[in-house]
């Protein structure tokens, strides 16, 4: 009933506005219609007088009694102008007469019906809201279908977790799998569908809306996943170790320094991990912040090189183009997002390969680029490497100790920048990938 009473009440407001807009188009209809009508008159009474239309450069000349109001002002009103050095003056006392005499009863009717509609029944505005209010119904279903199926899989999930919980504090990545293939089952099918034309628009914009809320949701559920499965792995790791030691490391001196040296490399993992779901979920929240400043990229750069000729002395570090490229930007996260390029270029180029390190700028964007002459990234994998989690060869990627949280992070540090890359690569000749920041941001 409420629901109804609200319905009425937003055609009746909506009907009410339609009408003063009818109102004012009403009051300008007929004074246009006025003016026409006073034009055809004078130029009739005009051509009278010199037989054909004199053009525009003909003097002539309106005048009123300005002590005069009302009624009385028009009638007095007096039109006249020169022709052949005659001047001929016409009187609209005749013509105001004639005008408000059917003016006046046109008028009465025409205010008479726009009360009637002031008034009357919403019906019409009802009508054209009938789609909206349709559609409304059905966004309103669908959301509540949504909630339960979503409370349903909460409490499924809470069951799982009582039920498979075990004293080790495993994490248990099936509960997250069942999520996602929940997820993936939610019905988008049922588009919103008024059959009306005019709110095709807006249809198609809240069955987007609905398509991305499906794909956020089942993205979040993958990346949960995926997390579980990453922190998983180490944690067996390390509860082997743990075992063992308590088995036999307690007197063994070379199962005792394995089991530490393990132990160590997974908490390490595990820490570099952690701390970059922590700056993902930061800038997914909109809590990691950027401090632009002037930075050089070519000397950023050229400071990375060094860095890692110190570091890493099993590959070949060279300079390419150095160009001097300045940019707004945060020196520190375009810093890490270099490094992030040049670690993963260290990681999969084989000892003895070269790696190459670049900066320069265009007209309207600077860059940098790591160029190494590695594995290689198939064709069909290019588009998923900054995907979070994603490796195309996951048994190398996990031997080479990474997470597959590196170009995501330099993703979105670059984008936040109003960035973008380049990739060029392939299989077993090398990869080049240039970062590009405009340089008015």
């Amino acid at each position: 009933m409420n629901t109804s009473r609200r319905f009425n009440s937003i055609a009746r407001r909506i009907q009410r506005s339609w009408q003063w807009k009818k109102l004012r188009q009403i009051i300008l209809l007929n004074l246009l219609a006025a003016l026409a009508a006073a034009a055809a008159y004078l130029y009739a009474r005009e051509t009278a007088v010199t037989g054909v239309f004199a053009g525009w450069s003909l003097p002539r000349h309106l005048t009123m009694d300005m002590q005069l109001r009302g009624i009385a002002a028009l009638r007095s009103l007096r039109y006249s102008f020169l022709w052949q050095g005659e001047t001929y003056e016409v009187a609209l006392d005749g013509f105001v007469t004639l005008l408000s005499r059917f003016g006046g009863p046109l008028l009465a009717a025409e205010g008479g019906l726009w009360l009637l509609g002031f008034f009357g029944s919403p019906k019409g505005a009802r009508r054209l809201l009938k789609p909206l209010d349709k559609m409304a119904e059905t966004a309103q279903r669908l959301s509540e279908e949504t909630s339960a199926r979503r409370n349903a899989e909460r409490a499924q999930a809470q069951r799982l977790d009582a039920a498979e919980k075990t004293a080790q504090g495993a994490v248990d990545e099936a509960r997250f799998h069942n999520l996602e293939h929940a997820i993936e089952k939610i019905d988008i099918g049922d588009r919103l569908s008024t059959g009306d034309k005019d709110l095709a628009g807006l249809e198609d914009a809240i069955n987007g809306l609905l398509a991305r809320m499906h794909d956020a949701y089942r993205q979040q559920a993958q990346f949960v996943s995926d997390a579980s499965h990453e922190l998983r792995t180490p944690i067996a790791v390390i509860q082997g170790y743990v075992r063992m030691l308590d088995r036999w490391g307690k007197d063994d001196q070379a199962v005792l320094e394995e089991a530490i040296a393990a132990i160590r490399t997974e908490t390490e993992h595990m820490k570099t991990l952690v701390e970059q779901l922590l700056f993902l979920a930061r800038g997914d929240s909109g809590k990691q912040q950027l401090n632009p400043e002037p930075v050089d990229l070519a000397g950023m750069m050229t400071e990375v090189l060094e860095e890692y000729r110190m570091i890493d002395g099993e590959h070949e570090w060279k300079s390419g183009h150095m160009e001097p490229a300045q940019v707004s930007a945060d020196p520190a996260l375009i810093k890490q997002a270099a490094r992030v390029l040049v670690d993963n270029a260290a990681r999969y180029t084989p000892e003895g390969g070269s790696i190459r390190l670049s900066a320069g700028a265009g007209a309207d964007a600077a860059w940098f680029e790591v160029q190494d002459g590695g594995i290689g990234i198939a064709e069909e994998d290019v588009p998923r490497i900054f995907d979070r989690f994603f490796r195309a060869d996951p048994a190398r990627a996990r031997q080479s100790g990474g997470t597959g949280l590196g170009l995501s992070i330099a993703r979105w540090i670059v984008e936040r920048h109003g960035g973008w890359f380049e990739v060029i690569s392939r299989p077993e000749f090398g990869t080049r990938i240039r970062v590009c920041l405009p340089r008015n941001p």
